[in-house]
């Protein structure tokens, strides 16, 4: 997701408040949720945002063209994530973090790569970037 009208690209990352095991606490996280039944994956998406951060779906652009999917094992199931690009319409909207999470950045492409704990999300969040730079008006 990124902030208007700033050409900045961001990611929304979240931190764990608590969790079983301890060692999740100072790992990043991104906004994701279950699909519920009757939903589609962008409507999850658009859920999660507004309950994880407080930030509703009119409040976004959505940007037609960029999906991600990401899978990985986690407690021996598969999981995907689906990933889509966002713009926030307001720069100063405000952000209502769920308990899920104690804080929140909007960070720079080198910084989010940074914080990024697989190679696939790092190049997601790269190819993200390009697709913004070549779609810039």
């Amino acid at each position: 997701m990124k902030r208007a009208p700033e050409k900045n690209r961001a990611e929304v990352w979240g931190r764990p408040t608590s969790t079983s095991r301890s060692s999740i606490l100072d790992q990043t996280c991104q906004i994701y949720g279950h699909v519920e039944p009757g939903e589609s994956d962008l409507e999850t998406a658009l859920r999660e945002t507004q309950e994880e951060a407080g930030i509703e779906a009119g409040q976004l652009t959505i940007i037609e063209g960029f999906r991600r999917e990401l899978s990985y094992v986690a407690r021996a199931k598969p999981k995907i994530v689906i990933y889509w690009l966002a713009e926030v319409k307001d720069c100063d909207v405000e952000v209502r973090l769920s308990r899920e999470h104690q804080a929140y950045r909007w960070l720079e492409l080198e910084d989010a790569c940074q914080l990024a704990q697989f190679e696939e999300m790092k190049a997601a969040l790269q190819e993200g970037h390009q697709f913004l730079c070549s779609t810039a008006t």
